[in-house]
């Protein structure tokens, strides 16, 4: 499938007068005090920093233009209203330089130049502060210029070692313009040189090195033709990637919604990164990310002509985190496309459920803005609504039946509540959905691995300070006792590490008022509900 990108490396905009041109060039000198003022402020804060270089070549034969007026602005739509402008001119080898000091934790760039003919030039650069407070940029722009147009230039291209993939090994691809030549000489920037046409090279340590290329042909009627282009390499330094994917509803993509990025660390830690808008096409794309292991999960918007329809959903076409599969990002990619799953269709009744998902042992457990997932008696996804600001949810005109209820949050764990709404009781209120740092099962589409060979009764039944329950396990697990009200509440719990072999666990039930209640046992995702009855 053909991809339509959101955004291009190069692109072109309308260009200016020249009448706007010299107005610019006569602002410079005060658009540079200005920024260098502003800057120094900046500085006092601590704020993060962004180091870019850049270099300005021509198109046709990679010369360096020099003395060339380049313009950098941050993208305000970007990065949350940051201000910056700075205009400069690029030295003898074509290269321009700028620090700049900034509280936004990212966003991009956009560098333009002009040349002669007023045609303009632009690259935008993307940044982040997620984990580092500073930020390298090596950016480029090739124009047309016919001052440097010559048919004798050197040129090379210095190509990152993608068999060792050793980030301080360097392959240089010697591209010079010329009839003639015999002889290269390749100064690397850090002491040592080469006179091979296309040489090897292994930094000893990660810097940025100016890497010059001289090349000449030889003598002809007393005359030398010699040239030299110098290049920045960035060895060894910190990388950064971008990725994105189109998001799908059936065959076409989604109109409007938003993405989420999840960054995972350590033991199964979920760290949220970054949010983005799908574009006009339902791409989705994030910038400017370290080497590591990510999630994506995507929502369609209430506003999309998909909402309603479709449900959100991860990567690898997943509803659930726990099924989604993990983006090992180690290089640029734009093909994480995802199909968002369709919700199974029913019928409108008289049936409601509402509660509240709170987190667990929380000074503050009302959690917002958390999907809440209704399933059927045979796991089929119905519908979803997120938490409000209480934590609260309501699903409302459902038909009588058995469902499930699952709040879901990446990187953490719930299990899936039972309710039956019928004639008799067709509404469950106040229903609580407890959210667990703790590794539980989900319960919902999993494969069982059948880790309890035995299980028998509860007893005593009724029971009144508290309730036995003996098993057998076929190996060593950690297991969990729920013990649920008729709304499917939970009001104990009781954790704890066994081996293989005869179990007996006794559970206190001498603070729950009478009425029926069940013991839900987990062991993996494999579960089993007890019922029984308390009494005073």
């Amino acid at each position: 499938m053909k991809h339509i990108y959101p955004r291009l490396p190069v692109r072109f905009r309308q260009a200016r007068s020249r009448k706007e041109l010299l107005l610019k060039k006569l602002l410079l000198p005060l658009a540079v005090i200005l920024v260098i003022s502003i800057t120094t402020t900046f500085a006092q804060d601590n704020m993060n920093n962004i180091y870019l270089a850049g270099q300005i070549t021509n198109i046709e034969n990679g010369a360096p233009v020099a003395g060339q007026a380049v313009y950098i602005e941050s993208n305000s739509e970007s990065n949350g209203g940051f201000n910056y402008f700075l205009s400069s001119y690029t030295d003898a080898n074509g290269f321009f330089y700028d620090t700049i000091n900034t509280s936004s934790l990212d966003g991009s760039l956009v560098i333009y130049t002009y040349d002669e003919f007023a045609e303009e030039y632009v690259k935008e650069e993307f940044f982040r502060f997620n984990w580092y407070s500073e930020y390298h940029i090596n950016t480029s722009l090739e124009i047309v210029d016919p001052n440097t147009l010559t048919d004798f230039q050197a040129n090379f291209d210095a190509l990152k070692d993608t068999v060792t993939l050793d980030s301080l090994s360097y392959f240089f691809v010697d591209e010079s313009m010329g009839e003639g030549i015999v002889s290269w000489f390749w100064d690397f920037g850090d002491g040592t040189a080469s006179m091979e046409r296309n040489p090897e090279h292994i930094y000893m340590t990660p810097g940025i090195y100016d890497v010059k290329l001289t090349v000449s042909t030889e003598p002809f009627n007393n005359d030398i033709r010699i040239s030299t282009i110098v290049k920045k390499v960035y060895a060894g330094m910190r990388e950064y990637f971008n990725f994105g994917g189109h998001a799908f509803a059936g065959y076409f993509p989604v109109d409007i919604g938003t993405a989420y990025l999840y960054k995972i660390e350590g033991d199964e830690e979920y760290i949220p990164i970054d949010t983005t808008e799908f574009n006009e096409y339902g791409y989705y794309d994030f910038h400017s990310l370290i080497e590591g292991d990510y999630k994506v999960k995507t929502f369609p918007s209430t506003s999309s002509v998909n909402a309603g329809k479709y449900l959100p959903t991860y990567y690898g076409n997943a509803l659930l985190w726990t099924k989604a599969e993990t983006i090992h990002l180690n290089a640029t990619a734009w093909e994480y496309d995802i199909v968002m799953i369709p919700n199974f269709e029913y019928t409108s009744g008289d049936g409601l459920i509402d509660g509240v998902v709170s987190m667990e042992e929380s000074d503050n457990p009302s959690l917002c803005d958390v999907a809440v997932i209704l399933f059927n008696e045979e796991d089929n996804c119905l519908t979803y609504i997120k938490s409000n600001r209480e934590g609260k949810f309501e699903f409302v005109e459902l038909p009588y039946g058995t469902y499930k209820v699952l709040a879901e949050v990446p990187g953490m764990y719930t299990y899936p509540t039972s309710i039956t709404l019928s004639a008799e009781n067709p509404t469950i209120e106040n229903l609580s959905i407890v959210v667990y740092e703790d590794d539980m099962a989900f319960g919902i589409g999993n494969n069982i691995d059948n880790k309890i060979a035995g299980l028998g009764d509860l007893y005593p039944n009724p029971a009144h300070s508290y309730i036995n329950l003996e098993f057998n396990l076929s190996e060593g697990s950690q297991v969990l006792f729920f013990i649920l009200n008729q709304g499917g509440q939970v009001v104990d719990k009781q954790m704890d590490q066994y081996n293989a072999g005869d179990h007996l666990v006794q559970l206190n039930t001498s603070h729950l008022p009478s009425g029926m209640y069940r013991v839900m046992m987990l062991v993996g995702n494999e579960k089993h509900i007890k019922p029984f009855i308390k009494v005073n």
